[in-house]
């Protein structure tokens, strides 16, 4: 019989301590609700990426995934909408702030989720969605994950041609099941769990380290001259090289408070 870490119903409610809360907070009281009851097993370190699926574009944050089960959360600020996929998994969604609309096969009436309903879709069953205006997600997925890995992957890799995304999505998936299956080669008999674990953890650590040097500059409001370079290597809390403060969402107000007009002959000033 196959054990699962999480039980959806307290997943769930760990996701309630997130009602209320102004983002980021409400993220990490998630975290740290996820803790009380399962302590040490969440990576907090990840970092977000797009997730485009289905026709529709999020970002997500992943902190825990194996080979039947992970937990993230997920959202968009300004809306978007598509396909659920048709999986052999089940997904236990609870919305933490915005709404979000749903829809089935012979369903007339869309179904309004807002902050604290749940929402399930299961093995081989699909939704229409809306998000809205935007919308934030606690969701815990139960079922053969790699069965999935195309879904998430085609859109991102075929349609929209962005393979850096993708690459995350691989290198950010398997360093978070390297994680786990880590745990469980640790009470191998025969004393193979601690050659095992070794490997795995080695596998976890290299995938971690190409996540954040596939990781873009944040955005920034100041407007170049001329093209700025396509950089990698954003690094991660541990790592001590980071890019520019002028790169950093944290410095978006005050940069462009210090903005100089320029005034070109016959135009209007720019920044």
């Amino acid at each position: 019989m196959t054990t699962h870490v999480f039980d959806p119903d307290v997943v769930h409610a760990c996701a309630l301590r997130c009602l209320g809360k102004s983002k980021p907070e409400m993220f990490d009281a998630f975290a740290d609700a996820m803790e009380e009851h399962y302590p040490g097993v969440l990576d907090r370190g990840q970092p977000w990426i797009y997730s485009i699926a289905g026709g529709a574009m999020i970002q997500m944050k992943l902190y825990y995934a194996s080979l039947g089960e992970y937990i993230m959360i997920w959202g968009t600020p300004i809306g978007s909408e598509g396909h659920s996929g048709r999986h052999l998994c089940g997904f236990w969604d609870t919305v933490i702030d915005g709404e979000t609309w749903y829809y089935g096969e012979g369903q007339f009436e869309k179904t309004v989720y807002r902050p604290g309903d749940r929402i399930y879709v299961g093995p081989g069953e699909v939704r229409g969605m809306n998000f809205t205006d935007g919308v934030w997600a606690v969701e815990y997925e139960r079922g053969p994950l790699p069965t999935s890995i195309p879904f998430g992957l085609a859109d991102v890799s075929f349609s929209c041609l962005d393979w850096l995304t993708a690459a995350q999505t691989v290198s950010l998936y398997a360093d978070l099941v390297c994680q786990s299956l880590s745990r469980s080669f640790k009470e191998a008999p025969l004393g193979l769990g601690t050659p095992a674990a070794a490997v795995t953890g080695a596998v976890s650590s290299v995938a971690r380290k190409l996540t954040w040097w596939l990781q873009p500059p944040r955005p920034s409001a100041r407007i170049p001259r001329d093209n700025r370079p396509w950089r990698f290597g954003t690094s991660s809390a541990a790592d001590a090289r980071v890019h520019a403060a002028g790169d950093r969402a944290d410095e978006l107000h005050g940069e462009a408070a210090r903005q100089q007009p320029f005034h070109h002959k016959g135009e209007h000033a720019i920044a």
